[in-house]
């Protein structure tokens, strides 16, 4: 499939995990795609132009805004973002904003400054990836959650705004997905009970996010906006008693 011939693409955390798995499917489906990283191009997808931004410095933002206009996008996915897992009581005042700053401003300012270029497009697709602990919840993650819940209710708004344009604007939430990461965080048997508590007894592979978000960027996708989509397992749903 060519879906994305033609179309710039940017993706920011896209060196590795879901980030990266998302720019390679764009790649492979012909779009020109720009990867966001902290620092260097290591691990960014063969094919992929470069841009190294830091998240938590808003002069650097800030200056990703102007460039970001400046390439006047077709798909933005709005991937990066950071988790320090803290109970309420525990959360300090630099942590509460640093969090917020990455996961929640960035994404809104990033969004801004595509929505002109999509407009003047008269089409557009930005998804942004929130998870499964704003829907759902999780001890130890209210600060991740506020800003991931935060997220879904901007995109509902922007997709409101910006459809008479042509422009879509989805969330897609994430749940236990086999990244590095994560295989760091639950070694050996420790993934293996994670992966028993979701339905489908199995970790998401990246891959399987990525051709989702390939669709919902498409022009396959002609209808769909202001959602916030659960792509889990079945995790959400699964009440035991």
């Amino acid at each position: 499939m060519r879906r994305f011939a033609g179309k710039l693409a940017v993706v920011t955390g896209a060196t590795r995990g879901i980030g990266r798995a998302i720019a390679e499917r764009l790649i492979a489906e012909g779009a020109d795609v720009v990867g966001t990283s902290t620092s260097s191009a290591d691990g960014l997808p063969e094919g992929a132009r470069h841009e190294a931004v830091r998240f938590d410095d808003p002069a650097s933002t800030a200056r990703f805004c102007e460039r970001l206009a400046a390439l006047g996008p077709h798909v933005l996915v709005n991937n990066a973002g950071i988790a320090l897992p803290q109970t309420a009581e525990e959360l300090t005042e630099e942590d509460l904003r640093r969090v917020h700053e990455i996961n929640l401003i960035v994404p809104i300012r990033l969004c801004q400054a595509a929505a002109g270029p999509m407009k003047r497009h008269g089409w557009g697709r930005i998804v942004n990836v929130t998870s499964i602990w704003g829907p759902m919840s999780r001890v130890a993650r209210g600060n991740y959650a506020s800003t991931k819940s935060g997220l879904d209710g901007f995109t509902g708004v922007l997709a409101a705004e910006l459809a008479p344009h042509g422009v879509l604007a989805n969330c897609i939430a994430p749940g236990y997905t086999e990244t590095e990461l994560i295989k760091k965080i639950f070694a050996g048997d420790k993934l293996k009970a994670l992966a028993d508590t979701v339905p489908m007894r199995r970790l998401a592979q990246p891959g399987e996010i990525a051709a989702f978000v390939a669709w919902l960027a498409s022009a396959d996708n002609g209808y769909l906006t202001g959602q916030n989509i659960l792509i889990d397992g079945g995790l959400s749903r699964l009440r035991e008693v």
